[in-house]
């Protein structure tokens, strides 16, 4: 039987010692290289993070701007159907003219900020976030911008469909961009006492700043139509907006709280 040489064997183990510690070193290897792409997607999510709760630092501001703005309109669309109960349907009353056109001009639209919300999910940095409460509020919120842009969307089809056509048909453009348009240099803020005299001097002989006659029938209708109008807006808080906010401020809670750790 055939003795292998010493130093045969000395090869072969030494081959064998370099094999493992070769395979050692490239694990090492793709273990820090995991490590360092994970610590550098961590790093990246909390960027993301804490842009993200900027953003929604400035729609909470933004947003509770916007529900101000909402109640006013609310209240001067029932300044309007007050004086029309009151008074009818007048053709050259300023006042009521102001007031529709208060009415009926003033409608918002509010856009929230998503990149970052949207960069947040499709990117997979909610793996990196630690904290489930967090990354089902982010889906939550979600949800609830969707709701929120559908629920305008039904407020601007509304408008559009119902009050614009209103607008178009009863509304005398004619005084109004007389000074508004033609003479937009001199155009300030309303002042009854100054678009008084502008009305007065367009055309003396004819002030009807509404396109419309006082019947009882159409009175019924335009105020039926901007009751309507003021219930789908109140509507839009009770099923969406309140609860918006919420969870704007749930949300904004939870990034400080996670990014403090």
């Amino acid at each position: 039987m055939n003795k292998i040489p010493f130093f045969t064997k000395f090869n072969l183990t030494s081959r064998l010692i370099e094999l493992v510690i070769l395979f050692i070193a490239v694990t090492l290897g793709f273990i820090a290289d995991n490590y360092r792409e994970d610590l550098s997607e961590s790093y990246a999510a909390n960027e993301l993070l804490s842009a993200m709760e900027i953003d929604l630092q400035e729609d909470l501001v933004r947003f509770e701007r916007f529900i101000k703005i909402r109640k006013l309109i609310i209240n001067n669309i029932y300044d309007f159907i007050d004086d029309v109960e009151k008074r009818g349907l007048l053709k050259d009353d300023l006042h009521q003219h102001r007031l529709f056109g208060i009415a009926i001009f003033n409608w918002i639209y509010f856009k929230p900020n998503t990149a970052n919300i949207e960069q947040v999910i499709s990117s997979g940095a909610l793996r990196y976030l630690g904290n489930d409460t967090l990354i089902n509020q982010i889906g939550v919120l979600e949800s609830k911008n969707i709701s929120l842009t559908d629920r305008q969307e039904r407020e601007q089809e509304f408008f559009l469909n119902y009050l614009q056509p209103l607008m178009h048909k009863h509304y005398n453009f004619k005084w109004q961009n007389h000074y508004y348009v033609r003479n937009w240099e001199e155009f300030q803020l309303f002042d009854e006492t100054l678009y008084r005299k502008k009305v007065d001097e367009i055309n003396p002989s004819n002030r009807d700043m509404m396109l419309w006659n006082n019947s009882n029938e159409l009175k019924i209708k335009i105020i039926n139509l901007f009751e309507n109008w003021v219930f789908i807006l109140r509507s839009s808080h009770f099923t969406n907006y309140d609860d918006y906010l919420i969870q704007i401020e749930k949300t904004i809670q939870l990034i400080n709280s996670t990014l403090e750790k």
